[in-house]
């Protein structure tokens, strides 16, 4: 589970109808007042920007740089147990984000233990209510991925797994190609589930499970490299296939 982060500062330039702002928060909650189009909401943007890469409100990141501009950029000030760290996002239309933390380039700033979890809701978020179930099962994925970042790649690889699955069932059922072509796809997502079904697993489990069934070692090799008996490890494993049985089946899918 991601530590406490806060963000303590925020600095903008060329955001929106920002030419330049600074804002230290103090600890607790923050409420932004202010008359109608004076920029509360494009400075709640800046923040989820800054902390995220990406607009919480459009998708034409151009919409983002102040008119006049030719450069937008955030810099958050973060702290958290560990001491004070620096995140930046910013980009130049039509050329590639930059997006830095403590001053070293990353792809991705959800990756980055550094920043805070970031949660925004505005009306339109009321889809998630309203909306097609697909958008409540991405919402919940980013969350879960927000989370527990180890299990993006997981995620990913399970959805692209499943939609090539449901392309070729939707061709399966024009009578395009064979059923027993979708084998193979079955066989990929199972995999990958019991990939993360092995995740929730405890350690020894996990481990004797590993050893004997993904690496194909005989039982007393995994009895050697656990360090145990023969007998220890058959038990062992008798156990640990018990309690994959039943997280198997009472989990769900990665996506």
């Amino acid at each position: 589970m991601a530590r406490p982060v806060t963000v303590r500062r925020v600095q903008l330039r060329d955001f929106r109808n920002y030419e330049r702002a600074r804002l230290d928060l103090a600890a607790g909650v923050t409420v932004i007042s202010g008359p109608n189009g004076a920029g509360k909401t494009n400075l709640l943007e800046a923040i989820y920007f800054g902390l995220t890469g990406r607009s919480c409100r459009t998708s034409n990141e151009r919409e983002m740089v102040r008119h006049g501009g030719s450069v937008t950029r955030v810099a958050l000030e973060t702290e958290d147990e560990a001491g004070a760290h620096l995140l930046e996002a910013g980009f130049e239309p039509g050329e590639t984000k930059r997006l830095r933390v403590d001053g070293a380039l990353v792809e991705r700033l959800a990756d980055s233990t550094a920043r805070p979890l970031v949660s925004v809701f505005m009306p339109e978020r009321l889809e998630l209510v309203r909306g097609a179930p697909s958008t409540r099962r991405a919402h919940l994925d980013q969350l879960v991925i927000a989370l527990w970042p180890g299990r993006a790649p997981t995620r990913a690889s399970y959805s692209r797994a499943l939609a090539q699955r449901n392309a070729l069932l939707a061709r399966v059922r024009a009578g395009i190609v064979a059923a027993e072509l979708l084998d193979p796809w079955d066989a990929e997502l199972d995999l990958l589930r019991a990939h993360e079904v092995l995740r929730r697993l405890g350690t020894h489990h996990r481990a004797a499970l590993t050893l004997r069934y993904l690496d194909d070692l005989p039982v007393p090799e995994v009895a050697a490299l656990l360090g145990r008996s023969l007998h220890a490890t058959e038990a062992l494993l008798v156990r640990a296939r018990a309690a994959f049985r039943r997280t198997y089946e009472g989990a769900e899918d990665p996506r």
